[in-house]
């Protein structure tokens, strides 16, 4: 089964990192890179029942401005149920702080929390075999 990655993140030189693992190590079919997440949410909204457009994963920084990544989880929260598909999503994120790995675990859509930056081992785990 073909998978594909929506990175979400404004900081430039982790998308080059990503750009780089899947580059070296590909692990997604596609990879596709968005530095707005109120623009990421609007267009999930927009293709909710067309599973050819929306992403298997999604990668998501959680501090960024003007639109954080928790006022996408939480306009995510809203529509999911009515996705045609499950997309499951990761939080990757510099911040260490316990009450930020808490926060994430409120979101039933988010798998896990990853420290930056994305080690080889972890962006490989996701490897379509």
């Amino acid at each position: 089964m073909a998978k594909t990655l929506l990175y979400i993140d404004d900081n430039q030189i982790d998308i080059a990192i990503i750009k780089g693992m899947q580059s070296k190590y590909p692990a997604f079919d596609s990879v596709t890179y968005s530095t707005d997440a109120e623009y990421s949410i609007r267009y999930i909204r927009e293709h909710l029942q067309n599973e050819d457009e929306l992403p298997d994963v999604i990668f998501l920084d959680i501090y960024m401005n003007p639109f954080s990544g928790w006022e996408f989880l939480d306009e995510f929260a809203k529509i999911h149920h009515l996705i045609g598909k499950t997309i499951e999503i990761y939080i990757v994120s510099f911040s260490i702080l316990p009450k930020d790995v808490t926060r994430s675990k409120q979101y039933k859509h988010v798998k896990s929390y990853y420290t930056k930056p994305v080690t080889k081992e972890t962006f490989t785990s996701f490897r379509v075999n």
